[in-house]
Protein backbone atom coordinates (compact mmCIF):
# COMPACT_ATOMS: atom_id res chain seq x y z
CA UNK A 1 0.00 0.00 0.00
CA UNK A 2 1.24 3.48 -0.86
CA UNK A 3 1.90 5.47 2.28
CA UNK A 4 2.51 9.06 3.22
CA UNK A 5 6.17 9.20 4.17
CA UNK A 6 6.90 11.80 6.79
CA UNK A 7 10.10 13.73 7.48
CA UNK A 8 13.21 12.71 5.63
CA UNK A 9 11.83 9.30 4.70
CA UNK A 10 9.53 11.05 2.24
CA UNK A 11 9.61 10.35 -1.48
CA UNK A 12 11.63 7.18 -1.85
CA UNK A 13 11.20 7.32 -5.60
CA UNK A 14 11.29 10.95 -6.67
CA UNK A 15 9.97 10.44 -10.16
CA UNK A 16 7.00 8.18 -9.34
CA UNK A 17 4.54 11.05 -9.13
CA UNK A 18 1.04 10.43 -7.83
CA UNK A 19 -1.99 10.99 -10.03
CA UNK A 20 -4.12 13.87 -8.82
CA UNK A 21 -7.34 12.64 -7.19
CA UNK A 22 -10.34 14.33 -5.71
CA UNK A 23 -13.13 12.56 -3.91
CA UNK A 24 -15.96 13.02 -6.45
CA UNK A 25 -13.78 11.35 -9.10
CA UNK A 26 -12.76 8.50 -6.79
CA UNK A 27 -16.35 8.00 -5.59
CA UNK A 28 -17.67 7.96 -9.17
CA UNK A 29 -15.16 5.25 -10.08
CA UNK A 30 -16.18 3.29 -6.98
CA UNK A 31 -19.88 3.55 -7.82
CA UNK A 32 -19.20 2.44 -11.42
CA UNK A 33 -17.40 -0.57 -9.93
CA UNK A 34 -14.12 0.57 -11.48
CA UNK A 35 -12.45 -0.57 -8.29
CA UNK A 36 -8.91 -0.95 -9.61
CA UNK A 37 -8.96 2.70 -10.75
CA UNK A 38 -10.70 3.89 -7.59
CA UNK A 39 -8.34 2.14 -5.16
CA UNK A 40 -5.14 4.24 -5.59
CA UNK A 41 -7.16 7.44 -5.50
CA UNK A 42 -9.06 6.40 -2.38
CA UNK A 43 -5.78 5.33 -0.74
CA UNK A 44 -4.18 8.69 -1.46
CA UNK A 45 -7.18 10.56 -0.06
CA UNK A 46 -7.54 8.26 2.96
CA UNK A 47 -3.90 8.75 3.89
CA UNK A 48 -4.42 12.52 3.89
CA UNK A 49 -7.38 12.05 6.22
CA UNK A 50 -10.41 12.11 3.90
CA UNK A 51 -13.05 10.51 6.10
CA UNK A 52 -15.35 9.10 3.41
CA UNK A 53 -12.38 7.77 1.44
CA UNK A 54 -11.21 5.96 4.57
CA UNK A 55 -14.60 4.32 4.96
CA UNK A 56 -14.89 3.31 1.28
CA UNK A 57 -11.40 1.83 1.46
CA UNK A 58 -12.48 -0.23 4.46
CA UNK A 59 -15.45 -1.49 2.44
CA UNK A 60 -13.21 -2.52 -0.45
CA UNK A 61 -11.12 -4.71 1.84
CA UNK A 62 -14.15 -6.04 3.74
CA UNK A 63 -16.14 -6.96 0.62
CA UNK A 64 -13.26 -7.84 -1.73
CA UNK A 65 -14.15 -5.03 -4.15
CA UNK A 66 -11.30 -5.05 -6.65
CA UNK A 67 -8.90 -6.45 -4.04
CA UNK A 68 -8.40 -9.66 -2.16
CA UNK A 69 -10.56 -9.53 0.99
CA UNK A 70 -8.45 -8.52 3.97
CA UNK A 71 -10.38 -8.35 7.22
CA UNK A 72 -7.42 -6.90 9.13
CA UNK A 73 -7.08 -3.92 6.78
CA UNK A 74 -10.85 -3.51 6.64
CA UNK A 75 -10.98 -3.53 10.44
CA UNK A 76 -8.11 -1.04 10.74
CA UNK A 77 -9.56 1.49 8.28
CA UNK A 78 -13.00 1.10 9.83
CA UNK A 79 -11.61 1.85 13.29
CA UNK A 80 -9.79 4.94 11.96
CA UNK A 81 -13.05 6.14 10.36
CA UNK A 82 -14.97 5.37 13.56
CA UNK A 83 -12.45 7.35 15.64
CA UNK A 84 -13.31 10.35 13.46
CA UNK A 85 -17.09 9.79 13.83
CA UNK A 86 -18.04 8.39 10.43
CA UNK A 87 -21.78 7.66 10.80
CA UNK A 88 -21.59 4.11 9.36
CA UNK A 89 -18.26 3.04 10.79
CA UNK A 90 -19.48 1.81 14.17
CA UNK A 91 -21.97 -0.61 12.59
CA UNK A 92 -19.31 -1.97 10.23
CA UNK A 93 -16.83 -2.26 13.11
CA UNK A 94 -19.20 -4.50 15.08
CA UNK A 95 -19.68 -6.74 12.04
CA UNK A 96 -15.98 -7.00 11.26
CA UNK A 97 -15.05 -7.90 14.83
CA UNK A 98 -16.78 -11.24 14.38
CA UNK A 99 -14.94 -11.96 11.11
CA UNK A 100 -11.39 -11.43 12.33
CA UNK A 101 -9.26 -14.57 12.45
CA UNK A 102 -7.22 -12.95 15.21
CA UNK A 103 -8.34 -9.89 17.15
CA UNK A 104 -4.69 -9.39 18.13
CA UNK A 105 -3.52 -9.25 14.48
CA UNK A 106 -6.36 -6.89 13.59
CA UNK A 107 -5.38 -4.59 16.42
CA UNK A 108 -1.74 -4.65 15.30
CA UNK A 109 -2.67 -3.58 11.76
CA UNK A 110 -4.88 -0.84 13.19
CA UNK A 111 -2.10 0.43 15.45
CA UNK A 112 0.30 0.57 12.51
CA UNK A 113 -2.12 2.47 10.24
CA UNK A 114 -3.35 4.69 13.04
CA UNK A 115 0.21 5.76 13.88
CA UNK A 116 0.51 7.13 10.35
CA UNK A 117 -2.99 8.13 9.24
CA UNK A 118 -5.08 8.36 12.39
CA UNK A 119 -6.46 11.62 13.73
CA UNK A 120 -3.60 12.30 16.15
CA UNK A 121 -0.93 11.46 13.55
CA UNK A 122 -2.46 13.73 10.90
CA UNK A 123 -2.88 16.59 13.35
CA UNK A 124 0.70 16.15 14.50
CA UNK A 125 2.29 15.72 11.07
CA UNK A 126 0.13 17.62 8.59
CA UNK A 127 -2.77 19.71 9.82
CA UNK A 128 -2.01 23.37 10.62
CA UNK A 129 -3.00 25.30 13.72
CA UNK A 130 -4.95 28.28 12.42
CA UNK A 131 -4.13 31.91 13.11
CA UNK A 132 -4.94 35.20 11.35
CA UNK A 133 -4.16 35.81 7.67
CA UNK A 134 -2.44 39.12 6.87
CA UNK A 135 -2.78 40.26 3.25
CA UNK A 136 -0.05 42.89 3.47
CA UNK A 137 3.63 41.97 3.67
CA UNK A 138 6.10 44.60 4.85
CA UNK A 139 8.89 42.78 3.00
CA UNK A 140 7.19 43.38 -0.36
CA UNK A 141 7.73 47.01 -1.34
CA UNK A 142 5.89 48.30 -4.41
CA UNK A 143 7.57 50.69 -6.82
CA UNK A 144 4.65 51.11 -9.19
CA UNK A 145 1.11 49.75 -8.81
CA UNK A 146 -1.16 51.58 -11.26
CA UNK A 147 -4.88 50.98 -11.02
CA UNK A 148 -6.66 49.35 -13.97
CA UNK A 149 -7.48 51.72 -16.84
CA UNK A 150 -11.18 51.01 -17.08
CA UNK A 151 -13.01 52.37 -20.13
CA UNK A 152 -15.35 55.23 -19.38
CA UNK A 153 -18.48 53.23 -20.16
CA UNK A 154 -17.81 50.86 -17.24
CA UNK A 155 -17.63 53.66 -14.68
CA UNK A 156 -20.47 55.61 -16.28
CA UNK A 157 -22.75 52.58 -16.34
CA UNK A 158 -22.70 52.39 -12.57
CA UNK A 159 -22.39 48.60 -12.65
CA UNK A 160 -20.48 46.97 -9.80
CA UNK A 161 -17.78 44.38 -10.41
CA UNK A 162 -14.88 42.62 -8.70
CA UNK A 163 -11.94 40.45 -9.70
CA UNK A 164 -9.51 38.41 -7.62
CA UNK A 165 -6.05 38.10 -9.16
CA UNK A 166 -3.27 35.56 -8.62
CA UNK A 167 0.29 36.62 -9.42
CA UNK A 168 3.94 35.86 -8.64
CA UNK A 169 6.79 38.34 -8.11
CA UNK A 170 10.09 37.50 -9.80
CA UNK A 171 13.59 38.12 -8.46
CA UNK A 172 13.61 41.32 -10.56
CA UNK A 173 10.44 42.62 -8.92
CA UNK A 174 8.27 42.01 -11.98
CA UNK A 175 4.92 40.22 -11.91
CA UNK A 176 4.60 36.80 -13.50
CA UNK A 177 1.89 34.17 -14.04
CA UNK A 178 -0.84 36.78 -13.61
CA UNK A 179 -4.29 35.18 -13.76
CA UNK A 180 -7.88 35.74 -12.68
CA UNK A 181 -8.84 33.38 -9.85
CA UNK A 182 -12.50 34.53 -9.90
CA UNK A 183 -14.54 37.55 -10.94
CA UNK A 184 -18.10 38.82 -11.09
CA UNK A 185 -19.66 39.61 -13.46
CA UNK A 186 -17.43 36.95 -14.98
CA UNK A 187 -14.62 38.58 -17.01
CA UNK A 188 -16.33 41.99 -16.95
CA UNK A 189 -13.13 43.75 -15.85
CA UNK A 190 -10.61 40.92 -16.25
CA UNK A 191 -8.76 42.36 -19.26
CA UNK A 192 -8.18 45.70 -17.57
CA UNK A 193 -7.14 44.14 -14.29
CA UNK A 194 -4.66 41.79 -15.97
CA UNK A 195 -3.10 44.66 -17.93
CA UNK A 196 -2.63 46.62 -14.72
CA UNK A 197 -1.08 43.82 -12.65
CA UNK A 198 1.23 42.81 -15.50
CA UNK A 199 2.68 46.34 -15.34
CA UNK A 200 3.25 46.36 -11.55
CA UNK A 201 6.81 46.59 -10.28
CA UNK A 202 8.29 45.91 -6.84
CA UNK A 203 11.66 46.24 -5.23
CA UNK A 204 13.42 42.93 -5.91
CA UNK A 205 12.43 40.58 -3.06
CA UNK A 206 15.25 39.29 -0.85
CA UNK A 207 15.68 36.35 1.48
CA UNK A 208 17.10 36.56 5.01
CA UNK A 209 20.63 36.65 3.60
CA UNK A 210 19.94 39.47 1.13
CA UNK A 211 19.89 37.20 -1.91
CA UNK A 212 17.16 37.80 -4.52
CA UNK A 213 14.20 35.45 -4.30
CA UNK A 214 10.92 34.80 -6.04
CA UNK A 215 7.58 35.16 -4.24
CA UNK A 216 4.74 32.98 -5.48
CA UNK A 217 0.96 33.05 -5.19
CA UNK A 218 0.22 36.63 -4.19
CA UNK A 219 -3.38 37.84 -4.48
CA UNK A 220 -5.15 41.17 -4.92
CA UNK A 221 -8.83 42.05 -5.19
CA UNK A 222 -10.15 44.85 -7.41
CA UNK A 223 -13.62 46.25 -6.81
CA UNK A 224 -15.90 48.73 -8.58
CA UNK A 225 -18.80 49.90 -6.47
CA UNK A 226 -22.28 50.21 -7.89
CA UNK A 227 -23.93 53.58 -8.39
CA UNK A 228 -27.60 53.70 -7.55
CA UNK A 229 -29.67 51.66 -5.12
CA UNK A 230 -31.55 49.60 -7.72
CA UNK A 231 -28.37 48.52 -9.51
CA UNK A 232 -26.66 47.86 -6.22
CA UNK A 233 -29.47 45.61 -5.01
CA UNK A 234 -29.50 43.62 -8.27
CA UNK A 235 -25.71 43.23 -8.20
CA UNK A 236 -25.75 42.11 -4.58
CA UNK A 237 -28.43 39.51 -5.35
CA UNK A 238 -26.72 38.14 -8.47
CA UNK A 239 -23.30 38.23 -6.86
CA UNK A 240 -24.55 36.28 -3.85
CA UNK A 241 -26.03 33.63 -6.14
CA UNK A 242 -22.64 33.32 -7.83
CA UNK A 243 -20.82 32.97 -4.51
CA UNK A 244 -23.42 30.49 -3.29
CA UNK A 245 -22.82 28.38 -6.41
CA UNK A 246 -19.09 28.27 -5.60
CA UNK A 247 -19.90 27.30 -2.02
CA UNK A 248 -22.26 24.59 -3.26
CA UNK A 249 -19.52 23.08 -5.43
CA UNK A 250 -17.10 23.28 -2.48
CA UNK A 251 -19.55 21.47 -0.22
CA UNK A 252 -19.98 18.86 -2.98
CA UNK A 253 -16.28 18.03 -2.50
CA UNK A 254 -14.99 19.60 -5.72
CA UNK A 255 -11.47 20.41 -4.58
CA UNK A 256 -10.75 23.35 -6.88
CA UNK A 257 -13.87 25.11 -5.58
CA UNK A 258 -12.92 24.37 -1.98
CA UNK A 259 -9.62 26.10 -2.74
CA UNK A 260 -11.36 28.96 -4.54
CA UNK A 261 -13.78 29.51 -1.66
CA UNK A 262 -10.80 29.65 0.72
CA UNK A 263 -9.21 32.30 -1.51
CA UNK A 264 -12.43 34.32 -1.50
CA UNK A 265 -12.62 34.07 2.29
CA UNK A 266 -8.96 35.01 2.78
CA UNK A 267 -9.35 38.07 0.55
CA UNK A 268 -12.63 39.25 2.06
CA UNK A 269 -14.80 38.63 -1.01
CA UNK A 270 -16.99 36.49 1.25
CA UNK A 271 -17.29 37.68 4.83
CA UNK A 272 -17.55 35.84 8.11
CA UNK A 273 -15.88 32.70 6.73
CA UNK A 274 -12.55 31.26 7.87
CA UNK A 275 -10.24 30.42 4.99
CA UNK A 276 -8.04 27.78 6.64
CA UNK A 277 -10.67 25.01 7.02
CA UNK A 278 -11.44 25.28 3.29
CA UNK A 279 -7.77 25.25 2.32
CA UNK A 280 -7.33 22.16 4.47
CA UNK A 281 -10.34 20.41 2.93
CA UNK A 282 -9.01 21.10 -0.57
CA UNK A 283 -5.55 19.87 0.42
CA UNK A 284 -6.96 16.67 1.97
CA UNK A 285 -8.90 16.28 -1.27
CA UNK A 286 -5.58 16.12 -3.12
CA UNK A 287 -5.62 19.61 -4.68
CA UNK A 288 -1.98 20.58 -5.22
CA UNK A 289 -2.39 24.40 -5.09
CA UNK A 290 -4.09 24.05 -1.70
CA UNK A 291 -1.32 21.78 -0.44
CA UNK A 292 1.25 24.34 -1.58
CA UNK A 293 -0.74 27.14 0.07
CA UNK A 294 -0.74 25.25 3.38
CA UNK A 295 3.01 24.75 3.08
CA UNK A 296 3.50 28.48 2.48
CA UNK A 297 1.44 29.19 5.58
CA UNK A 298 3.44 26.71 7.67
CA UNK A 299 6.74 28.20 6.46
CA UNK A 300 5.77 31.86 6.93
CA UNK A 301 3.39 31.69 9.90
CA UNK A 302 0.85 33.79 7.99
CA UNK A 303 -2.55 32.15 8.50
CA UNK A 304 -1.30 29.32 10.71
CA UNK A 305 1.42 28.65 13.25
CA UNK A 306 4.88 28.07 11.78
CA UNK A 307 5.83 24.40 11.58
CA UNK A 308 8.68 23.51 9.19
CA UNK A 309 8.17 19.76 9.60
CA UNK A 310 4.50 19.93 8.60
CA UNK A 311 5.49 22.20 5.71
CA UNK A 312 7.99 19.60 4.50
CA UNK A 313 5.31 16.91 4.59
CA UNK A 314 2.79 18.92 2.56
CA UNK A 315 5.46 19.97 0.09
CA UNK A 316 6.55 16.37 -0.41
CA UNK A 317 2.93 15.36 -0.97
CA UNK A 318 2.43 18.00 -3.69
CA UNK A 319 5.91 17.45 -5.13
CA UNK A 320 4.91 13.79 -5.46
CA UNK A 321 2.23 15.02 -7.84
CA UNK A 322 4.88 16.67 -10.00
CA UNK A 323 4.41 20.27 -8.86
CA UNK A 324 7.57 22.26 -9.65
CA UNK A 325 6.91 25.07 -7.18
CA UNK A 326 6.37 22.61 -4.34
CA UNK A 327 9.52 20.70 -5.23
CA UNK A 328 11.48 23.96 -5.27
CA UNK A 329 10.12 25.27 -1.96
CA UNK A 330 10.76 21.87 -0.38
CA UNK A 331 14.36 22.01 -1.57
CA UNK A 332 14.73 25.43 0.09
CA UNK A 333 13.54 23.97 3.38
CA UNK A 334 15.96 21.05 3.05
CA UNK A 335 18.83 23.46 2.30
CA UNK A 336 18.16 25.53 5.42
CA UNK A 337 20.82 24.50 7.93
CA UNK A 338 18.58 25.75 10.75
CA UNK A 339 15.85 23.28 9.73
CA UNK A 340 15.77 19.89 11.46
CA UNK A 341 15.09 18.40 8.02
CA UNK A 342 18.37 19.76 6.57
CA UNK A 343 19.50 17.44 3.77
CA UNK A 344 21.32 18.95 0.72
CA UNK A 345 21.40 15.67 -1.19
CA UNK A 346 17.65 15.23 -0.99
CA UNK A 347 17.26 18.93 -1.81
CA UNK A 348 19.28 18.37 -4.98
CA UNK A 349 16.86 15.64 -6.05
CA UNK A 350 13.87 17.96 -5.63
CA UNK A 351 15.64 20.80 -7.45
CA UNK A 352 16.24 18.45 -10.35
CA UNK A 353 12.52 17.60 -10.49
CA UNK A 354 11.63 21.29 -10.74
CA UNK A 355 14.50 22.09 -13.13
CA UNK A 356 13.29 19.37 -15.51
CA UNK A 357 10.09 21.44 -15.82
CA UNK A 358 12.11 24.59 -16.70
CA UNK A 359 11.21 26.26 -13.41
CA UNK A 360 13.76 29.05 -13.44
CA UNK A 361 14.40 29.46 -9.67
CA UNK A 362 15.13 25.74 -9.42
CA UNK A 363 17.48 25.80 -12.41
CA UNK A 364 19.46 28.66 -10.85
CA UNK A 365 19.65 27.10 -7.39
CA UNK A 366 20.44 23.61 -8.63
CA UNK A 367 23.22 24.89 -10.88
CA UNK A 368 24.67 26.89 -7.97
CA UNK A 369 24.52 23.85 -5.68
CA UNK A 370 26.34 21.73 -8.25
CA UNK A 371 29.00 24.40 -8.73
CA UNK A 372 29.64 25.37 -5.12
CA UNK A 373 28.70 22.48 -2.83
CA UNK A 374 31.29 21.24 -0.34
CA UNK A 375 29.82 17.76 -0.75
CA UNK A 376 31.90 15.88 -3.36
CA UNK A 377 28.91 13.71 -4.24
CA UNK A 378 27.03 16.86 -5.32
CA UNK A 379 29.78 19.03 -6.77
CA UNK A 380 29.77 18.73 -10.56
CA UNK A 381 31.00 21.83 -12.44
CA UNK A 382 30.33 20.36 -15.87
CA UNK A 383 26.70 19.58 -15.02
CA UNK A 384 26.41 23.02 -13.41
CA UNK A 385 27.51 24.63 -16.68
CA UNK A 386 25.00 22.60 -18.72
CA UNK A 387 22.21 23.50 -16.34
CA UNK A 388 23.15 27.20 -16.25
CA UNK A 389 23.10 27.32 -20.04
CA UNK A 390 19.66 25.71 -19.96
CA UNK A 391 18.56 28.56 -17.70
CA UNK A 392 20.14 31.18 -19.94
CA UNK A 393 17.80 30.09 -22.71
CA UNK A 394 15.07 31.56 -20.48
CA UNK A 395 17.01 34.52 -19.01
CA UNK A 396 20.29 35.05 -20.86
CA UNK A 397 21.84 37.48 -18.37
CA UNK A 398 20.52 36.13 -15.09
CA UNK A 399 23.14 37.17 -12.50
CA UNK A 400 22.84 33.93 -10.54
CA UNK A 401 23.47 31.85 -13.64
CA UNK A 402 26.41 34.04 -14.68
CA UNK A 403 28.00 33.72 -11.25
CA UNK A 404 27.48 29.95 -11.28
CA UNK A 405 29.19 29.74 -14.67
CA UNK A 406 32.06 31.82 -13.31
CA UNK A 407 32.63 29.52 -10.33
CA UNK A 408 32.31 26.38 -12.47
CA UNK A 409 34.80 27.63 -15.06
CA UNK A 410 37.30 28.51 -12.32
CA UNK A 411 36.85 25.07 -10.77
CA UNK A 412 37.72 23.59 -14.19
CA UNK A 413 40.90 25.65 -14.36
CA UNK A 414 39.59 28.47 -16.59
CA UNK A 415 40.39 31.32 -14.18
CA UNK A 416 40.25 34.24 -16.62
CA UNK A 417 36.99 33.12 -18.18
CA UNK A 418 35.48 32.47 -14.77
CA UNK A 419 36.44 35.89 -13.38
CA UNK A 420 34.98 37.52 -16.48
CA UNK A 421 31.64 35.77 -15.85
CA UNK A 422 31.69 36.81 -12.18
CA UNK A 423 32.24 40.45 -13.19
CA UNK A 424 29.36 40.20 -15.67
CA UNK A 425 27.17 38.77 -12.90
CA UNK A 426 28.02 41.68 -10.61
CA UNK A 427 27.31 44.26 -13.31
CA UNK A 428 24.01 42.64 -14.21
CA UNK A 429 22.97 42.44 -10.54
CA UNK A 430 23.61 46.19 -10.24
CA UNK A 431 21.54 46.91 -13.34
CA UNK A 432 18.63 44.90 -11.91
CA UNK A 433 18.83 46.64 -8.53
CA UNK A 434 19.63 43.38 -6.74
CA UNK A 435 21.61 43.33 -3.52
CA UNK A 436 25.19 43.06 -4.80
CA UNK A 437 27.10 42.11 -1.64
CA UNK A 438 26.97 38.39 -2.38
CA UNK A 439 28.23 38.92 -5.93
CA UNK A 440 31.05 41.19 -4.74
CA UNK A 441 32.06 38.65 -2.10
CA UNK A 442 32.06 35.83 -4.61
CA UNK A 443 34.28 37.73 -7.04
CA UNK A 444 36.66 38.75 -4.25
CA UNK A 445 36.87 35.19 -2.89
CA UNK A 446 37.76 33.64 -6.22
CA UNK A 447 40.22 36.40 -7.12
CA UNK A 448 41.91 35.90 -3.72
CA UNK A 449 41.97 32.14 -4.19
CA UNK A 450 43.67 32.59 -7.57
CA UNK A 451 46.26 34.96 -6.08
CA UNK A 452 47.06 32.47 -3.30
Amino acid sequence: MAQLRYGLTLLLCLLSWQVYADFPTAKALFEKQEYELAKPQLESLAELGHLEAQFLLSRMYAEGLGVEPDMNLAYAWTLIARDRKHPEADKQYRTLRTKLTSRFEGKEVYNSLNSQFGKAALEGNLYPTENRFTLTDAKIKPISQPEPDYPSYIEQSGIAAWALVHYDITEDGKTDNVSIAASYPVDAISKYVLNAVNSWRFEPPKDLYGAPKRIDMRTHTFKIKSLGNAKSRKFDKDNQEYLDAILGAAKAEVAKYQYLYALLAENGVVSGVKAMPWYLQAAINGYVPAQYRLAQCLVSGNGCDRDPSKAVNWLATSADSGDAKAAYLLAQELLDSNNVNYNPRKAASYLEIAALQDYMPAIADYAALLAMSDDPTLRDPNKAIRLAEQGRAIDANNPNLLSTLGVAFIDLGQQSRGESMLRQALAEAKSRNWTIQNFEDLLADYQTAAAD
